[in-house]
């Protein structure tokens, strides 16, 4: 009777220590294995909505102001980061062309440009915001790349312009007039070269020394800066002859100088005879201008002037 007693509660025992197992294994699925089910799931869902959320807008804040001296600089340097904005700190793209047509006006009655193009109309515009910073991230500026056909009653015109958004003035300017032979025109930044222009394009020109020289003072007084230097091709000549070359140049200087021409205009066709001439194949006449910004420095331009059009962009 007692190990009929015995067995029962040894069955009873063994009962309740598999229950106790048994709940303590459910305890730690459910403790465990539920959790890690409830993200799967969660995970799942969140997967499978696509959820979209308002950021904050980027906005422009307040820059250092930058000299033109900077300024040039930092739109030549290969090391600077570029990234293209939709909006600057003061223009958009609409207000962008706006401005430039302004300073296209404020230009002409500055004698830079033609009166014609004080009421030409531009056209098939485009307008690209580009933000550069230097490799220290403490100078940046805000550029708008310009470009736009320009009708005017002498024909059509390329016009490919930097505006700067701090002072919306043009620091770079390109104007050409429109020729199928020039494919799209005027690089921007560069003149045209001899494979650009074909014989029947090439024309004599009526610009002179002088026209180069005033075009490259207007431009200056523009942009704030004093004129300081302007080089054209033929006033290299003293630089880069020998000395027994220089001497057989100047006596032909004084040959053109007894046929009455000026010692500007001898030095010059000396120059295209020696091969040392700033006379493109399209007519127009280079020069170098050499811009003082105050105490600050040097601002160096090139500078493109023809018949046919206008160049002015930075130097190195």
């Amino acid at each position: 009777m007692r190990r009929k007693n015995m067995r029962r509660k040894n069955c009873r025992s063994r009962k309740s220590w598999l229950l106790t197992v048994g709940a303590l294994l459910l305890a730690a699925s459910v403790g465990f294995g539920v959790p890690l089910l409830l993200r799967k799931w969660q995970d799942d869902r969140r997967l499978s909505v696509v959820e979209t959320e308002e950021a904050p807008e980027v906005r422009i804040t307040s820059q250092t102001e930058l000299s033109m001296v900077e300024k040039a600089e930092l739109f030549q340097s290969a090391d600077a980061s570029t990234t293209v904005l939709e909006k600057g700190k003061n223009y958009d793209v609409t207000g962008s062309l706006a401005k430039a047509e302004e300073e296209l006006a404020i230009l002409c009655e500055m004698g830079v440009l033609d009166e014609t193009f004080r009421t030409a109309e531009m056209t098939e515009q485009s307008a690209d915001l580009i933000f550069y910073i230097d490799p220290s991230g403490e100078k940046s500026m805000i550029i708008w790349r310009l470009n736009s056909l320009i009708d005017t009653e002498k024909g059509r015109w390329i016009l490919e312009a930097a505006l700067d958004d701090e002072t919306g003035k043009l620091l770079v300017l390109g104007i050409q007039e429109w020729n199928e032979g020039y494919g799209n025109g005027i690089r921007f930044g560069a003149a045209a070269t001899d494979s650009d222009v074909t014989d029947s394009d090439v024309t004599d020109s009526d610009v002179t020394d002088s026209d180069v020289t005033d075009r490259a003072q207007k431009f200056g007084s523009y942009l704030g800066l004093t004129t300081e230097r302007v080089t054209q091709s033929w006033e290299l000549a003293d630089a880069i002859l020998s000395d027994g070359d220089k001497t057989d140049y100047d006596n032909q200087v004084r040959l053109y100088e007894k046929k009455g021409y000026t010692e500007e205009e001898a030095r010059r066709l000396v120059s295209e005879e020696w091969g040392i001439s700033d006379m493109n194949p399209d007519g127009s006449r280079t020069a170098q201008v050499v811009y003082r910004e105050g105490d600050k420095g040097e601002v160096n331009y090139y500078l493109r002037l023809g018949s046919s059009g206008l160049a002015i962009y930075f130097a190195l």
